[in-house]
């Protein structure tokens, strides 16, 4: 019986997961001879969807990896590929730097082909058998460029070589993958076979949900049969229940192994019995590594799979043969083999070759629960819950929050939603503030302002999906929220000083401390048993004195508390989709407003992107798949095939129903003469405005402004295309300072106040709205995205402004378009329709003071929140550090955590610290 020896260079990389420390390589490709950067050059992690590509200076980034060993693949068109193995700790960041070889004479494709004879199309279908495989996988695999692969004639007798100096394309339409192989090494013959190379993975956009359900059917059948389960279920003990049945040669039996019979069963008890060691597991360094001890010829039988060509008649499933050398097989926890040069298949399992292979990042355990899951009610559920940074908040306050979703089924999170609805609720059910998040790997992060007008006192933060709407308004998060004027405060009486923890402990590194002083924090975050787990956290710290400690009248236990669904229940009568991005549903009406089939073309901000599509014949359309942040101005024109406008309309969907408790329970309320927060107020100056300025006809919040700069004053200074450098040029109280070397502009008008999220910037106003700062960014940012040409004029308050609240501490620009005095002179086509429409919310970080870094003077610290990270992640061993700085307060303060663990374990807790 023919032995084979395969092996294919692998990554010993374990599943991902969204939560685990992970580590970064970073590096530059050059030409080897000429030291020029190459742009464009695919950089990988070998036998993964894993990959990038180097920007216009060579240099690449590969960030998330799990640590442990990992093998890059570098490739480019011209150049040599290599392939480089190292070691990334957790949380660790490694250079790798790599030199290409360009070829010494690279041909032509043409070149190529017209040198290939009918002895080379031979050894073509002799590599492909090889390489590719026999089975059916094998028959949906083609290589796309063959004229690059070679084969040397071997000085070895019977022995077949096949070597390839560009990479081979493969094209996989059994398992939707396009693979890119770089072959190292080929060589079969009658005794070994050998694959060395390094695969790129990428995944292929099916053509129909009836060919991406047939993609991650295969891709699961094929995980069900590989010896990579087989070796898991070994280690587990579950190689029976997922239908791996092993035999071995029994002692004194046959004396040819090779005399059976074709009938399994009188062979068995006499010349094979079932395989047994004793230990068949040892564990091993480093740990997370075992030893699987597996001695002589053993004999597999898959009883789970089916086989045409049968070795026994009454076996009719796969069979192969396995034999280790030194009788050790090491592998991972995930059935990954770290000695493949030691295990020696033959029979169905050798026949599994390229066509067969998986990447290392295919998360098989989702994918088979996912085959085997019933589509019910129960396990599509789907809850959220939000920690905010402080339990209640001030008119003009900015809330930060993180949402923390619960699923039925946590292999589902992937399949269901991906838009998150916040909105806040007065007592008479209006709908006061609603914005929309994007929800990454179960989690939502985000923040908004309250408008300086909300100092009711009584309202509801309210956060669903639209599939959420399915369940009812049970399903919904649902939380009251005391939103007060700077003269409320809460009741002394309302203040709490014990909370219940659920797995968290905290150690300050003090018992006391002053004002201004910095603090370090070291929480251990556990799980049943108190086992150290690793974990995603969000913790907040207040100040005491500011804002009483009270309850919070919804838990995170409470909120995450899916409902008892009947197992039975399906999806059937669910009315509401499972929102996966931003869409637009609109219709097209005739003078009669009769919906009509027609031509639909949508304009995006001002023409710098279009969109084409056809409305259905009941004058309906759709737009999909849309991300941006922000309110997007969307110009739509529809024609008739004459050539004749229309009229369009967007559809709003409908709001989910208010459904608010009878009996909300509200902290009491005590009035105080002095403000929370000490506003100066600063008398009103007279604007310097130039002689052609526009004088504003409605008096601002922020009341008169100090300098008006007209807008086409902005686009004569030379700079005009960068907003920042352009407006400070003509207003001689604005700083514009770089933030070191890292580039980051940062903006004072005025100095010395610092605002309650630990800003020292102004506040940015775009048409009357405050503009939010993208993720990362700040004031300079959110100016240098406004395009100057498009501007009216901008008006810059450099005093408190009172009536902003915390918000207008520091100045304030306020930016007005031309857009907002005629809409329809966007364009001059005929029949256009105007829209500004809603992305999601845009997202700032709530900046950490740090009075060791800090080089201007604070005149006073009353913030409020001292600390907000919803991005904390605990170790393996459970552990988390932070540092912050204390205010102008010496009394008490609160830390708050919470928090999922990685098997979705709720993690809470509460503390009051510096009690002196």
């Amino acid at each position: 019986m023919k032995k084979y020896l395969s092996l294919i260079t692998l990554l010993f990389l374990f599943c991902l997961h969204g939560i685990a420390q992970t580590g970064t390589i970073t590096g530059i490709i050059k030409d080897a001879e000429t030291g020029e950067t190459l742009p464009f050059c695919n950089v990988f992690v070998n036998n993964t969807t894993i990959s990038t590509v180097t920007d216009m200076d060579g240099s690449y980034t590969l960030s998330g990896l799990e640590a442990g060993p990992i093998e890059l693949g570098f490739s480019f068109l011209g150049y040599i590929a290599e392939t480089k193995s190292v070691t990334l700790s957790a949380g660790g960041k490694l250079t790798v730097n790599i030199n290409l070889k360009p070829f010494a004479q690279e041909l032509t494709d043409v070149e190529i082909k017209a040198s290939r004879d009918k002895t080379w199309e031979r050894d073509l279908r002799k590599f492909q058998n090889l390489f590719i495989g026999i089975d059916e996988a094998a028959t949906r695999t083609q290589i796309l460029n063959p004229w690059v692969i070679d084969f040397p004639v071997s000085e070895e007798k019977n022995a077949f070589l096949a070597k390839a100096d560009l990479p081979i394309e493969i094209e996989n339409l059994y398992l939707g993958y396009k693979i890119t192989f770089n072959l190292k090494d080929f060589y079969d013959s009658p005794t070994s076979f050998k694959i060395v190379g390094a695969a790129r993975f990428e995944e292929m956009k099916p053509e129909s949900e009836t060919q991406r359900s047939t993609w991650e059917k295969n891709r699961a059948d094929v995980y069900r049969k590989s010896p990579m389960n087989m070796f898991r279920s070994l280690l587990n003990g579950t190689a029976e229940r997922e239908g791996f049945y092993l035999y071995g040669d029994k002692a004194g039996g046959s004396a040819s192994m090779n005399m059976r019979s074709d009938i399994f069963a009188n062979e068995l008890g006499k010349s094979v019995v079932p395989y047994k060691a004793d230990p068949l597991v040892t564990p091993t360094s480093p740990p997370g590594t075992y030893f699987l001890n597996l001695k002589g010829r053993i004999e597999i039988h898959y009883q789970k799979g089916f086989a045409q060509a049968n070795t026994y008649k009454d076996a009719p499933y796969p069979i192969s043969w396995l034999e280790v050398n030194g009788g050790k097989v090491k592998i991972k926890e995930n059935g990954m083999v770290l000695n493949p040069q030691d295990v020696v298949f033959s029979g169905d399992m050798d026949r599994k070759r390229v066509s067969n292979l998986l990447p290392l990042d295919y998360n098989a355990e989702k994918a088979i629960q996912l085959q085997d899951l019933a589509k019910t009610a129960k396990n599509y559920q789907e809850k959220v819950y939000l920690h905010t940074d402080k339990p209640y908040y001030y008119a003009g306050d900015q809330i930060f929050f993180k949402g923390y979703l619960a699923y039925g089924n946590p292999y589902l999170r992937d399949e269901l939603s991906k838009v998150l609805h916040v909105e806040i609720i007065n007592p008479e059910r209006d709908l006061v503030i609603e914005k929309k998040f994007p929800i990454r790997d179960g989690i939502v992060v985000g923040d908004f302002y309250l408008p300086d007008s909300m100092a009711e006192e009584k309202y509801f933060l309210r956060a669903y999906t639209n599939w959420m709407r399915n369940y009812g308004p049970g399903q919904y998060y649902l939380q009251t929220l005391t939103i007060l004027d700077p003269y409320k405060r809460i009741a002394p009486e309302e203040a709490v000083s014990n909370w219940t923890n659920q797995g968290v402990n905290l150690k300050a590194d003090r018992p006391n401390f002053g004002t201004r002083e910095k603090v370090t924090l070291t929480l251990k975050v556990s799980g049943e048993g108190g086992r150290a787990i690793p974990a995603t956290l969000s913790l907040g710290v207040w100040d005491a004195r500011q804002l009483v400690p009270i309850q919070r009248n919804l838990e995170m236990s409470e909120a995450l508390n899916l409902q008892q669904v009947p197992e039975n229940l399906g999806l059937d009568r669910f009315s509401y989709s499972i929102e996966k991005s931003l869409r637009l549903e609109g219709k097209v009406t005739d003078d009669k407003g009769k919906g009509t089939s027609a031509e639909v073309t949508a304009f995006v901000n001002d023409f710098q992107g279009m969109i084409d599509m056809e409305s259905g014949s009941d004058g309906t359309f759709l737009v999909e798949d849309m991300e941006f942040y922000g309110p997007m101005k969307m110009a739509i024109s529809a024609l008739d095939k004459k050539g004749k406008p229309l009229q369009v309309k967007i559809e709003e969907p409908l709001k989910a129903p208010v459904s608010l408790p009878i009996n909300p329970e509200f902290p009491k309320i005590t009035i105080l003469a002095k403000p929370v927060r000490t506003v100066p107020v600063e008398p009103e100056v007279e604007p310097k405005n130039s002689e052609n300025s526009t004088p504003q006809t409605k008096r601002a919040i922020y009341g008169e402004p100090d300098f008006v700069v007209k807008g086409e004053d902005l686009t004569k200074t030379g700079v005009n295309t960068d907003l920042v450098n352009s407006l400070s040029s003509q207003v001689p109280s604005m700083r514009v300072n770089n933030v070191g070397s890292t580039g980051i502009q940062q903006i004072r008008i005025r100095g010395g106040a610092v605002s309650a999220g630990s800003s020292m910037e102004p506040l940015v106003m775009l048409n009357g709205s405050i503009l939010g700062a993208a993720s990362g960014s700040n004031a300079a940012d959110n100016l240098r995205g406004i395009n100057p040409f498009d501007i009216d004029r901008v008006e810059v308050v450099t005093r408190i402004s009172p009536m902003l609240g915390d918000q207008g501490r520091n100045g304030v620009i306020a930016v007005y378009t031309k857009d907002n005095l005629d809409p329809k002179d966007l364009s001059g086509m005929p029949g256009i329709n105007q829209f500004v429409i809603q992305g999601y919310q845009p997202q700032s970080n709530f900046i950490i003071l740090d009075y060791d870094q800090l080089k201007e003077t604070i005149e006073k610290d009353d913030r409020q929140t001292l600390y907000w990270n919803p991005y904390l992640i605990a170790d393996e061993k459970g552990e988390v550090t932070i540092s912050f700085f204390t205010n102008d307060s010496d009394g008490p303060i609160v830390v708050e955590l919470r928090g999922l663990g990685v098997d979705g374990e709720i993690v809470s807790g509460t503390f009051i610290l510096n009690q002196k």
